[in-house]
């Protein structure tokens, strides 16, 4: 397996997070293509509960909420896990070893967003990684036509 650093390697490298997916709910129309792209990559199927992001509807408003990673700097859910299963990347975003997880839920308990999700059919967590094994960046943003996910590759564009 791996190594993916101890702690003291994530504090000296926590306040590196370059990149982010801003979030313009506003332009959002709930076409799904988001999310169905992101399990399609990750996961090799379209379902939106194989996501690592999640598109609420709120009809009577007709206002549509997107929940997904901040990543966030520091990372709460990399510092509360107790096993090291997730750990930030050289561009500071937070990884999850699915196989070092132990399914404790602390990472999605402290995750202020509400963005590391649980599979329950798969006994698994699933958070966004910004597609950090593709070339192009996050595959969500390329594929919205709206412009509702936009990627934001410095704090100045934040």
């Amino acid at each position: 397996m791996p190594s993916h650093g101890g702690r003291s390697e994530r504090r000296r490298i926590n306040n590196v997070r370059k990149k982010r997916v801003l979030v313009r709910p506003d332009l959002c129309r709930d076409c799904q293509g988001c999310t169905l792209a992101c399990s399609l990559y990750h996961e090799g199927e379209c379902s939106l509960s194989l996501a690592r992001l999640v598109v609420a509807k709120d009809m009577a408003r007709y206002e549509f909420h997107i929940t997904m990673c901040q990543h966030c700097d520091p990372p709460e859910c990399v510092a509360v896990c107790p096993v090291d299963a997730l750990s930030l990347d050289e561009d500071g975003v937070a990884i999850l070893d699915d196989d070092a997880c132990i399914r404790c839920g602390a990472c999605a308990d402290r995750c202020p967003y509400g963005a590391i999700f649980y599979n329950e059919a798969q006994d698994r967590y699933l958070k966004c990684d910004l597609c950090s094994s593709r070339g192009g960046g996050p595959l969500c943003v390329q594929i919205c036509p709206v412009g509702a996910l936009v990627l934001a590759e410095s704090e100045a564009e934040v």
